[in-house]
């Protein structure tokens, strides 16, 4: 078992953001090639933008904590 730091949180955290940017942009290329049907696109964008951005607003409050 890995031992826990504010390091290792940061890089699972961006970890995280990455893998959820990434498959926002395959879902928009998938909507783009017409491979996605309207609905089916829209349900997925926005479960992925929004764990999008609890994972930055996360990392961005680790951050700011570990500044101070």
């Amino acid at each position: 078992l890995e031992k826990w730091s504010p390091q290792s949180a940061l890089g699972q955290l961006q970890a995280k953001l990455d893998a959820s940017e990434a498959e926002s942009e395959a879902q928009v290329e998938q909507f783009l090639a017409q491979d996605l049907p309207l609905p089916s696109f829209l349900e997925s964008f926005c479960q992925s933008r929004t764990r999008s951005h609890i994972c930055r607003t996360q990392l961005e409050k680790l951050q700011e904590l570990l500044q101070k």
